[in-house]
């Protein structure tokens, strides 16, 4: 898969799926949908919020790439917190 993605030019912005419902198990599933049923480049699962979601990616403008990829890292962030408040201390 990454092949595919190298070969896509431009940058790529992530989006959940409209189309998919359910758990997201099977990438190369995710991946044919997000093509051909959404017109996306690409698509993957991945586990966002503890749930299987199916992500679709499409050519994006930059400037749209890096306001997205500011909100991911403030969500991973947020996760990260949330995961060292979970576990107990000794």
């Amino acid at each position: 898969m990454c092949k595919e993605i190298g070969l896509v030019k431009g940058e790529l912005c992530e989006k959940a799926s409209k189309t998919w419902s359910g758990n997201c198990g099977n990438t190369r599933h995710c991946d044919d949908q997000c093509k051909s049923w959404e017109g996306a480049a690409h698509g993957a699962c991945h586990v966002r919020g503890g749930k299987h979601m199916c992500f679709c990616y499409f050519n994006c403008p930059k400037a749209q790439k890096l306001a997205q990829d500011k909100l991911r890292a403030e969500e991973l962030a947020k996760e990260k917190i949330e995961a060292e408040k979970a576990q107990p201390t000794p």
